[in-house]
């Protein structure tokens, strides 16, 4: 009896945080790097278990497109840009700690966080560099307003077209 007690109020609790969230990638660092933020801005450290293999493809996707997410509009030498990325899914673990010691990143607080969809708001902005090869090279803003843009093939998931439209936002109208 216990045992279902604690099942059950685990479930209403974790399950009572399924939501959207804005996401955040902060790239290369020693820890942990994929924040989600609340609708109240809270942020929260995560570990993402794909829960939609739908959505895990266009956000691997979107990933090494160099789509990462912004909290916010952000300044690159005077031009504004933004990656508005929203997960959909819920918290499955309350906070937990990395590990830490000797040789190791210094130990931060996350949740896991169940992934169920992904929309995408555009118009979204990626920095590209015009050369691989130089140590500063000149960059350029790219604006897609569309998945269109972004992925002119489209993206498949085992040998079937995604229907990108279902996971866009369009903010231009």
């Amino acid at each position: 009896m216990k045992l279902l007690v604690a099942t059950l109020f685990l479930t209403l609790t974790l399950s009572a945080q399924a939501g959207e969230y804005r996401f955040q990638c902060l790239g290369e660092v020693t820890g942990l790097c994929d924040i989600v933020y609340d609708k109240d801005g809270k942020e929260t450290t995560i570990k993402i278990d794909y829960g939609d293999p739908e959505s895990a493809a266009i956000f691997l996707a979107l990933q090494k497109k160099r789509i990462y997410g912004t909290n916010g509009f952000k300044e690159h030498m005077g031009v504004k840009w933004m990656q508005e990325i929203h997960l959909l899914g819920e918290f499955t673990s309350e906070m937990k700690r990395t590990p830490s010691g000797p040789g190791m990143a210094a130990s931060e607080p996350y949740r896991d966080f169940r992934m169920t969809g992904i929309k995408l708001v555009f118009p979204v902005w990626r920095f590209q560099e015009a050369s691989v090869d130089q140590v500063d090279p000149p960059v350029f803003l790219e604006t897609h307003f569309d998945f269109d843009s972004l992925f002119p093939q489209g993206l498949k998931l085992e040998g079937k077209q995604i229907d990108l439209k279902k996971h866009a936002i369009d903010h231009t109208r």
